[in-house]
């Protein structure tokens, strides 16, 4: 274990939330809180590069999903329905009532989108980072399209190390001239891949509901924020098609798309150019904000914040 992953863990929290330990990095004393939501095969750990950027002016919070990385798994299949069901309650505790600005990378889109469409007062704006919507045409990109089939995942999962791990991660989620700190992959592998973190990571992957039913309430989700949204892509990620990238485009009914020199993973890649982006964003919320966004955190809509 490095001393940055050491630190990570030292410095972090958890959170109770129906009698189940949420993992989180909180940093900073702001008035505004972003929260910042990973995907697929990242943690936490992989936005320790952004904090120093934002911390200095916001509230910045980083949770480990259920059964993922440092936060405990409930006794039900880890499914987004579940994810979205316990962060709702995570956010309740952490954010003390106030709304938040969420940051959702990959797969922490659709969970979010579970969320929205019963909690839509939670989120102040949203970026989407690298994120995909249309879960029945979304085609898993390597190697979590690898790791998703039965018994051949498994047995692949098992030949991973921590020297494999880096190379999957260079071949496939970072441009090829990035290069990641020391001890990165052993830490990676830590968190993701040793003891029943491996078993844990391979349900993550699997549990995607990709009927058209789930489709229809992530779509009604989104549609519901009423906040400021954006939509940031690495120049370099082939992982996330752009018929993917349009459909958020139309469901969400939003224009802004600003792309980054990165490939799939840029809180690891261009920390810096990604947080001026968030914070440009944000202060935009704050100059534009009127009452259509100015609502109550209760499902009614009637009371001022």
């Amino acid at each position: 274990m490095s001393p940055s992953l050491q630190d990570h863990i030292n410095s972090g929290k958890y959170a109770e939330v129906e009698g189940i330990r949420f993992f989180y990095k909180e940093s900073g004393k702001g008035t505004e809180i972003i929260v910042l939501l990973h995907g697929f095969l990242t943690t936490s750990y992989n936005y320790r590069k952004l904090f120093p950027f934002l911390e200095g002016k916001y509230k910045v919070i980083a949770p480990d999903f259920l059964g993922i990385g440092l936060s405990d798994r409930p006794s039900s299949p880890l499914s987004h329905r579940m994810q979205a069901y316990y962060l709702y309650r995570f956010l309740d505790q952490i954010a003390s009532e106030k709304k938040v600005h969420i940051v959702a990378h990959d797969y922490a889109l659709p969970i979010l989108a579970f969320l929205l469409k019963e909690h839509p007062e939670v989120v102040k704006s949203l970026t989407i980072l690298n994120g995909f919507l249309n879960l029945p045409k979304f085609r898993f990109y390597l190697p979590v399209n690898l790791l998703r089939i039965p018994l051949f995942g498994a047995l692949l999962s098992f030949l991973f190390r921590p020297p494999l791990l880096r190379f999957i991660y260079q071949a496939f989620l970072t441009k090829k001239d990035f290069v990641f700190d020391a001890q990165w992959e052993k830490d990676q592998f830590e968190l993701l891949f040793t003891g029943k973190n491996r078993k844990n990571s391979l349900e993550f992957l699997k549990n995607v509901d990709r009927s058209s039913h789930a489709l229809r309430d992530v779509e009604d989700g989104v549609k519901s924020l009423v906040g400021l949204r954006q939509i940031i892509i690495g120049d370099f990620d082939f992982r996330i098609s752009p018929a993917q990238t349009e459909f958020i485009k139309e469901t969400l009914r939003t224009s802004a798309l600003i792309s980054l020199p990165s490939k799939h993973l840029p809180m690891e890649e261009c920390p810096e150019e990604l947080a001026e982006k968030i914070d440009y964003f944000i202060g935009s919320f704050a100059k534009k904000k009127t009452k259509t966004f100015h609502f109550s955190r209760s499902k009614s809509n009637s009371e001022e914040e």
